[in-house]
């Protein structure tokens, strides 16, 4: 029995042990009794081997093939225009229920084009607005040798903050209202 065979050529502590034919059986009986005791009967052939059909997929699901498109961007503006950034969940339940928080969130921010959305929570703008923010993000970015990917990134040095310090945040007044910032 090939079964048989392999239990006889098993290591102890790095060392070969030869197994006898009677004493591998054994071994083996053994195994096939603990597996009918502890395994699912549907898992376990009558002989006590493994049924391999027990973990094939049951059903294939099949996922959902999901493409973000011009009509996804157009409902993320309308998003950001109505609940603002990082308000997710409301934009997904409402426009985009087929897309999680986190995408949303990444779309959004390349949207504005900035891989940080922290200065713009609670920010409002529409389609104009946000592609201001963006041509903003991107003139800075590419000033300063921030612009990576069509985002504006932080730098070790900080001068990214210390840029957007000079140039006038949106207030939280004007966030609300989406006024754009001159």
């Amino acid at each position: 029995m090939a079964s048989a065979e392999i239990l006889a050529a098993g290591l102890e502590e790095g060392r070969a042990k030869q197994l006898s034919s009677s004493e591998a059986e054994k071994r083996l009986q053994w195994v096939r009794d603990t597996r009918r005791v502890l395994s699912p009967p549907e898992m376990i052939s009558p002989d006590g081997s493994v049924n391999q059909d027990f973990f094939k997929p049951k059903k294939v699901v099949l996922v959902e093939d999901r493409k973000w498109g011009p009509e996804e961007r157009d409902l993320l503006y309308q998003g950001l225009e109505k609940h603002g950034v990082g308000r997710w969940k409301e934009v997904s339940a409402e426009l985009l229920p087929r897309w999680d928080d986190q995408t949303l969130r990444v779309k959004a921010s390349k949207l504005l084009g900035s891989q940080s959305l922290a200065r713009y929570v609670g920010w409002k703008g529409d389609r104009d607005a946000v592609d201001a923010e963006f041509r903003k993000n991107k003139e800075l970015g590419e000033r300063l040798g921030c612009w990576k990917g069509s985002y504006l990134v932080e730098d070790d040095g900080g001068s990214v903050r210390k840029a957007l310090q000079e140039v006038q945040q949106p207030t939280a007044e004007q966030n609300a209202k989406g006024e754009p910032v001159e």
